[in-house]
């Protein structure tokens, strides 16, 4: 006799079980229809929605009656058939229709007044479906409902679907569509109703035609139960597939006089001989991958089980972390896990998880309660040395940012206090225009911006001081040389003409003129001064 599965029974049925194509279904029909294409003495879209999904079918069905809906809707159905993924095809197409004696449309909201030549931007081709059904060769039943004749039709074309293309291999029942409605629920979709049959006892105002093969309907023929044999070879298969002492032992009590008894009991007698070789062949049976593998790892890591190693490969670290958690939970320690062992391992890990995360949310809470308090005392105030003092103990803290911001702006006013005093001290230096208050100058600013001068003008008065006497003697024989303006006009035109840059030629010796002077001397290997001594002079004169 047939057996039904339940329990283990039902896994290992499940288990020797094939997956089958998709039985689908395109319903073009009133839902979103205009009113004036309404047949309110006809059935509406929701008794063949209901037939077809009781048996199985997957319905496409556009939500309103317009042409785009509608296409999408075939393409969709298209689509699948073109990947192989259906089984059975049933298509209903609710009037209204036009034709032009070569094809017939079933027309969207949009169609009133339609044209001749956009009847294919208007509706949706009879011939189309068909030609797409009878390409994938599937078994298909294309119901087509006439509904309310369409008024303000162009010429050339008339209501109703007159005439269209029944492509080979397709079975087309026409009429009303209270009648196909009955004929899809109560026979069309039941098992061993052939084609033939339905042509015999259509309804009057039901036409069916197309394939009528005698042998075969839609649905296929009436499903004999298996024999008590098959059942039970299937049966073997699946517990050969799950290998473990508790399958055979299914099997035996489902079969105890069955054809497998003596396989089943050796291998129940070799498996309890070394348990691990069942263990182990439980966890195979779980299918795990390398990342399941690595979260075990981790879990028994969280709950103090050290695997050696999160690398997704069970070693001997491993397998002595799963023993070790096994014995310490009540489990017989194989080394290897069951499902319900896995299950419980990750309840742990998640519990663990929670309970480190609730603590360390409280320590998080202290630590912040501490640092808020700690600021208080510290940075708030806005002094310098209590923000250093909070950053040193919370570089990271919560007012780390806001500590660092001050900081920052306490350094800009003794940045520009510090420059404020540098220039104020530099101004003095260049007003004493002395070695000693260069001197001073850079011993306090070494780094200045204004460094290089300072030394530049130090130097220069050293070598002044140390040559205070030749200078002195030049400074005497200079007012020989410069009594008259026009001697002093005089020399500043050599000056220029020989390279320097005295400014200008007024009879004015500034401190431009004084560095062109120390140019010349320098130029003519003569003692640097400054001032026109009669060497100077002798050269400047002769210069060229």
């Amino acid at each position: 006799m047939f057996r039904l599965c339940s329990g283990l029974v039902t896994a290992l049925c499940l288990a020797a079980s094939a997956a089958q194509a998709e039985d689908l279904a395109l319903l073009l029909g009133d839902r979103g229809q205009a009113s004036a294409y309404r047949d309110d003495d006809g059935a509406g879209a929701g008794d063949f929605r209901d037939a077809l999904t009781q048996a199985g079918f997957r319905v496409v069905e556009p939500p309103d009656r317009d042409i785009r809906s509608m296409r999408l809707a075939a393409v969709n159905v298209e689509t699948a058939l073109a990947e192989g993924e259906v089984d059975r095809l049933v298509i209903v197409a609710m009037g209204p229709f036009a034709t032009d004696g070569l094809d017939s449309w079933i027309l969207s909201n949009n169609a009133q007044g339609m044209k001749r030549v956009m009847a294919g931007a208007m509706g949706i081709s009879l011939n189309a479906l068909s030609a797409i059904a009878e390409q994938q060769g599937v078994p298909t039943v294309i119901m087509v409902a006439p509904g309310m004749s369409p008024d303000g039709l162009a010429p050339g074309l008339r209501p109703r679907p007159r005439a269209f293309r029944k492509a080979e291999g397709l079975t087309y029942i026409t009429g009303p569509s209270p009648a196909l409605a009955d004929m899809l629920a109560g026979s069309v979709l039941l098992e061993g109703v052939s084609f033939a049959e339905l042509a015999q006892t259509a309804p009057d105002g039901v036409r069916v035609d197309g394939n009528l093969a005698s042998d075969a309907g839609l649905m296929g023929p009436a499903t004999m139960p298996p024999s008590e044999e098959a059942v039970e070879t299937g049966f073997w298969q699946a517990v050969q597939t799950f290998d473990t002492i508790s399958a055979y032992r299914t099997y035996l009590g489902e079969f105890p006089e069955g054809t497998y008894v003596a396989e089943a009991e050796e291998r129940i007698a070799y498996l309890t001989d070394e348990p691990e070789r069942e263990a182990k062949s439980i966890e195979e049976g779980l299918g795990l991958s390398r990342e399941d593998r690595r979260e075990i790892q981790r879990n028994l890591a969280l709950i103090g089980f050290d695997p050696k190693g999160i690398d997704g490969i069970f070693g001997p670290g491993s397998r002595a972390a799963i023993g070790d958690w096994q014995a310490e939970n009540g489990f017989g320690k194989t080394g290897y896990l069951t499902g319900n062992q896995l299950l419980r391992l990750r309840d742990q890990a998640q519990a663990e998880a929670r309970r480190q995360e609730e603590e360390a949310r409280q320590r998080r809470e202290q630590e912040e309660r501490r640092d808020r308090a700690y600021w208080q005392d510290t940075g708030e105030a806005g002094g310098e040395e209590g923000l250093r003092a909070y950053l040193d103990r919370y570089p990271d803290g919560l007012f780390a940012d806001e500590a660092q911001a001050r900081l920052d702006e306490i350094e800009a006013v003794k940045r520009e206090e510090a420059e404020r005093e540098e220039r104020e001290a530099w101004d003095a230096a260049r007003n004493a225009d002395s070695a000693e208050s260069y001197s001073a100058f850079l011993n306090t600013y070494p780094d200045s911006t204004f460094a290089s001068a300072a030394r530049a003008r130090l130097n220069e008065l050293t070598d002044r001081q140390e040559n205070a006497a030749e200078i002195e003697a030049a400074r005497a024989q200079e007012r020989q040389f410069t009594s008259t303006l026009i001697a002093r006009v005089l020399i500043e035109r050599r000056l220029g003409s020989l390279g320097t840059n005295p400014g200008a030629a007024d009879g004015n010796f500034t401190r431009q003129t004084r560095r062109a002077i120390r140019q010349f001397q320098r130029s003519r290997n003569l003692p640097v001064t400054g001032f026109i001594s009669q060497a100077t002079m002798v050269q400047l004169m002769a210069g060229r």
